[in-house]
């Protein structure tokens, strides 16, 4: 494709006019120099990502505003005795977690005055 023997006064990087010769363009544009704070500011090519970021926290919210609203229309169509069932559901349940969490810290307690005591017996006898 490229002449070499047409000379230097062609546009291509060999020197011919063809345009298929020439280097491929930058994919993305750069920067150079860089830019003010405020030319920042307006250049959507250096602000892709945090623009995509917005739009993607944008659109999670309203996402969990409608959710939100949903759950509450459902809650509002319930009966009243159906919501006293599911209140006293919800707090057996809590209560059942809050028994074992103390449970475990009773039992982690014994555990710790126990080796507490083997370690001051061990030290008696050192």
């Amino acid at each position: 494709m490229c002449n070499n023997n047409s000379g230097s006064s062609g546009q291509g990087q060999c020197g011919c006019p063809n345009p298929s010769c020439r280097p491929p363009p930058s994919p993305r544009p750069t920067c150079r120099p860089q830019p003010t704070l405020f030319q920042k500011l307006n250049c959507t090519s250096c602000n892709r990502l945090f623009f995509f970021i917005v739009g993607a926290g944008v659109g999670l919210y309203w996402n969990k505003l409608k959710e939100a609203a949903k759950k509450a229309q459902e809650e509002a169509n319930k009966d009243p005795k159906q919501r006293e069932k599911e209140r006293k559901e919800r707090e057996k349940k809590e209560k059942e977690a809050q028994d074992k969490r103390e449970k475990e810290r009773k039992e982690q307690e014994k555990k710790d005055q126990k080796a507490e005591k083997e370690r001051k017996e061990k030290q008696k006898r050192d």
